[in-house]
């Protein structure tokens, strides 16, 4: 049902309720009960047709149903690209901070040289030893952090060093 039966229900609610109230002004009980009965009769027909869409509502909301769903997919779509582009931000700045790969030109062809300090110092061993007095307690001083780790790019053919964690 289009929009001009909605407006005659509409007019014919608004005219009964009229006529019912002027049949009251002039006595006339039983025609008003009439128009009254009519009017709640022609109010519950018109929520009934109220309630059922037409084709072009129907169609309207189905458009925009269809626009939200691809709005939506473009939003999933351009999160999962912005997700995928950190994680391989993230991947590159650890790989880079281990020394697996090359912060000059980012290939992953790296060799390790070798390291700049040891980790064990025999003359640490023999000072804290004297100094403590105890063989053991100077055995532990003897310890101590690996220094930097010196790496070659096979790509680029740069050196860098890598500080371990």
């Amino acid at each position: 049902m289009g929009a001009a039966f909605r407006l005659a229900l509409a007019l014919a609610l608004f005219a009964s309720s009229i006529m019912a109230f002027i049949c009251m002004v002039r006595g006339n009980y039983a025609s008003a009960s009439v128009w009254f009965v009519s009017g709640i009769v022609l109010y519950f027909v018109g929520q009934a047709f109220k309630t059922v869409p037409t084709a072009e509502e129907l169609q309207q909301k189905e458009l925009e149903r269809e626009r939200k769903r691809i709005e939506d997919e473009k939003k999933r779509i351009e999160y999962e690209a912005q997700a995928e582009k950190l994680r391989e931000q993230e991947y590159k700045k650890c790989m880079k901070r281990t020394g697996l790969m090359c912060p000059y030109c980012d290939s992953e062809n790296v060799i390790q040289l070798g390291t700049t300090r040891k980790s064990y110092s025999v003359g640490h061993v023999l000072v804290f030893g004297m100094l403590s007095g105890s063989a053991a307690l100077g055995a532990l001083c003897g310890f101590k952090n690996p220094g930097k780790n010196k790496m070659i790019c096979r790509s680029c053919h740069r050196e860098f060093t890598v500080k371990p964690k």
